[in-house]
């Protein structure tokens, strides 16, 4: 990997600039995140930066193949409702907004989008989304998300079973793709109560509506005493090297 110039990003071209541009790239990617509390030493707009951020490096490595689209900040956040800073959409509004932005995507002549997800909550609407612009818009729509891309890597760095949100794993990896996140020296401890129903947590096997209020004290589920950089830069790696290799076979492989 390593291409030597940085993305192609919409956001910076004129309407003429992105003509062109728009003659050449095969895909579209479109990250997406949410505004949410991280506990005390994350920012609300981690998981979106975050989205953004490695979608800017997935640019980066497909050079004019792709078009990065700017970010959409607003995911599904309601479980995080309880904690201050958190902003929501409803799951009808919020696939609402994402097919119409990939419709938007294919009048202006994608038949491809990859959505670079960085919030879990959205994973299950934005499977729905992808079905539904494939099956309505004739649109090929891939999501993918760190945390799935590198999840033998998170595994084997967690601290403990309970981990998922403003963790070790999630705080390593805003210190080594976005650090101005986070706020070091407000790092502590976390709350965790553990899980209000045995198998639910983050990585149960047993699907059911927990609030986030119910599983932690201060919005922190795992350990992130125990981030470091080094981490972040490991499972960012991992993660990056297999979007690649996925997008890179999706934007060539055939379609019907």
């Amino acid at each position: 990997m390593g291409a030597a110039q940085g993305p192609v990003l919409l956001a910076e071209l004129t309407t003429t600039e992105a003509h062109t541009a728009q003659q050449t790239a095969r895909v579209a990617i479109l990250p997406v995140g949410a505004v949410e509390q991280h506990g005390p030493h994350l920012a609300v707009l981690t998981d979106a930066r975050i989205a953004e951020a490695f979608a800017h490096r997935l640019g980066t490595e497909l050079g004019d193949q792709a078009l990065v689209c700017p970010l959409q900040p607003y995911g599904l956040s309601e479980h995080h409702e309880r904690f201050a800073g958190t902003m929501t959409l409803t799951p009808p509004t919020f696939m609402a907004l994402m097919l119409d932005l990939v419709a938007s995507l294919k009048h202006q002549g994608f038949g491809k989008v990859i959505i670079v997800n960085g919030h879990g909550g959205n994973m299950d609407a934005l499977n729905l989304v992808a079905r539904r612009a494939r099956s309505e818009l004739a649109v090929h729509v891939a999501s993918m998300m760190w945390a799935k891309l590198a999840r033998d890597v998170c595994a084997e760095e967690a601290a403990g079973p309970a981990y998922g949100h403003a963790c070790e794993l999630e705080t390593s990896l805003a210190m080594a793709l976005a650090p101005e996140l986070v706020k070091p020296d407000l790092v502590q401890p976390s709350g965790v109560r553990g899980e209000t129903y045995p198998g639910s947590g983050p990585r149960g096997y047993v699907d059911v509506a927990v609030r986030f209020d119910e599983l932690t004290t201060d919005g922190v589920y795992g350990d992130p005493t125990r981030a470091a950089a080094e981490i972040g830069e490991r499972i960012l790696s991992t993660a990056l090297e297999r979007a690649v290799e996925f997008s890179q076979g999706f934007i060539t492989g055939g379609t019907r």
